[in-house]
């Protein structure tokens, strides 16, 4: 009887939790709006590594960008992977086929939060943290 209440009160204490789809959507939309911003935004702060005549700051600059980009990249896989049936819902509502598995996107995921941890601590002592 106690194992019945639990996963009762689990499935109401869920349900309370879930984002309706308008809600989905719009968090979705702003997440998808910041990594537009992050792409911009790295674009106009990319630097060649390897060219001499270009100054170290902004090396490091655009290398802090780059793992601010990854950042913004990994809050929407976070999301997606933590709604992934409301992002299979609202890609078939926008006639968009996507094939995408959990399982891949939870792998992409990882890479990319790997990455941006490695960024950051490289970044940590430096004028452009990447928080």
């Amino acid at each position: 009887m106690k194992f019945l209440s639990f996963i009762l009160g689990l499935t109401f204490a869920s349900n309370c939790f879930a984002l309706s789809s308008e809600e989905f959507e719009k968090k979705y939309q702003q997440l998808t709006n910041d990594l537009t911003k992050a792409i911009i935004n790295n674009a106009a702060d990319s630097r060649n590594y390897d060219d001499q005549k270009v100054p170290e700051s902004e090396k490091i600059k655009s290398k802090s960008s780059w793992c601010k980009l990854t950042k913004t990249r990994v809050n929407q896989l976070d999301f997606v992977v933590n709604n992934f049936s409301d992002y299979k819902a609202l890609m078939k509502k926008n006639n968009i086929e996507d094939e995408s598995k959990l399982e891949d996107i939870k792998k992409f995921h990882d890479k990319q939060q790997e990455s941006y941890l490695r960024m950051k601590d490289l970044l940590k002592d430096t004028d452009y943290p990447c928080d």
